[in-house]
């Protein structure tokens, strides 16, 4: 039930502050919460706590995000849910929003190029760490090792979409569980397709796109935005030409640098989606709107069945093949990122290739203790150096 002793005056103040602080990754992000909200201000219990991680851990979309929905609503209910959720991701989405316009106009000049060629090397290493964290983590078993091989297989030589992979290594991994004992009722999730109305003008029909598309990554984003890259790059890229893969790296290397959930580089591709014709920072609010819209309903709506939801049977079958399934297109998607930015015009770089295996070591030896925005801001001055290098006289 809501908690009467907090205003809604010193909940916005709280979550405006986390919302600013919130560098560093998931982790970071819901231990900033627990000092605020749990052990300073004791607005919800440890145990409470505890609870609504495995309950945001079961959802798709970004867990620290959903975590300050959930608080918000613990404490100030539905309305308290909405300005926390808001409030979280707000500076994100607004950083993002101006890194995507001063990346369009100044980006073909000298500098900036420099620093996002020293970028794009440290961005594939934190892929890469995150991919080596993520599976040694999850894949415990035989079996998911061995899904996941076949799933990186079907993604690479079949070129099966992110959408069917992972629902089919989820019903995979379910049926395995099937066969080893009883499982119980599984309640999945199923997208509505979205209607084709003509659009009015082609900027009409480039927000609709970018809307439809954003809803959809929000509605299957499991595993987080690392894991979320190969539905981005699925879509912006490859389906809709939105962006290319170099600039699909600067926008995973500029989410570094700034606070929220890293999945908010969402806003960044869609404010490049709709600048050609006119519309970016309303194709970048869009993206924003419905990339986080499902998990603001996701929590309102099963907050309060918090416990039904993470006991049932099938969600933890299901979440270690879609995980083994995350796994196989993050190397997939590495991969193809990777021969983008190591090669230009058929030649191998060298600097950029030794960048990104030196910060790959740091960033998988260091682990937690190294701050990601630092390293990500020295492959950034390594890159202008090489500008200045280059620059005549």
């Amino acid at each position: 039930m809501p908690a009467a002793h907090v205003s809604l005056s010193e909940l916005i103040r709280v979550f405006f502050r986390i919302g600013w602080l919130a560098f560093g990754g998931p982790v970071a992000q819901l231990g900033l919460m627990h000092d605020e909200c749990v052990e300073r201000r004791r607005w919800i219990e440890d145990a409470d706590f505890v609870r609504a991680l495995n309950f945001v851990h079961v959802l798709p979309g970004p867990e620290a995000s959903q975590m300050a929905i959930f608080i918000g609503w613990r404490v100030l209910g539905v309305l308290g849910g909405a300005l926390a959720g808001v409030l979280f991701i707000s500076p994100g989405i607004i950083t993002l929003a101006a890194l995507a316009a001063i990346y369009v106009r100044y980006g073909s000049r000298p500098e900036l190029v420099g620093v996002l060629s020293g970028f794009r090397p440290v961005a594939l290493a934190l892929l890469g760490a995150a991919m080596l964290r993520l599976s040694k983590a999850a894949l415990r078993t035989p079996f998911q090792k061995v899904l996941a091989v076949l799933a990186f297989g079907a993604s690479v030589f079949l070129h099966v979409g992110f959408v069917p992979l992972l629902l089919g290594c989820g019903a995979v991994s379910i049926l395995r569980s099937r066969l080893r004992g009883p499982l119980g009722t599984v309640a999945l999730l199923s997208m509505v397709a979205a209607g084709r109305a003509e659009a009015a003008a082609p900027a009409l029909e480039r927000l609709r796109d970018v809307s439809l598309f954003f809803l959809k990554v929000g509605l299957v984003s499991f595993g987080g935005a690392y894991a979320v890259l190969p539905l981005l790059r699925e879509g912006a890229v490859l389906q809709f030409g939105w962006i290319t893969d170099h600039q699909m790296v600067d926008a995973l290397a500029l989410g570094e640098t700034t606070p929220g959930p890293l999945i908010s580089i969402g806003v960044f591709i869609g404010y490049l989606a709709g600048h050609p014709l006119g519309v970016g920072l309303a194709s970048a609010l869009s993206a924003g709107f419905w990339l986080f819209l499902p998990s603001f309903a996701f929590v309102l709506i099963g907050a309060p069945h918090l416990d039904r939801i993470t006991s049932w049977p099938g969600v933890q079958p299901f979440l270690q093949g879609v995980t083994a399934g995350v796994l196989a297109l993050m190397a997939a998607v590495s991969l193809a990122l990777a021969q983008a930015t190591v090669f230009h015009a058929g030649r191998l770089d060298w600097v950029t290739l030794v960048l990104g295996v030196l910060a790959f070591v740091v960033l998988a030896v260091g682990g937690k203790r190294v701050n990601v925005a630092y390293v990500v801001l020295a492959g950034g001055a390594v890159g202008l150096v090489r500008a200045f290098v280059a620059l005549p006289g």
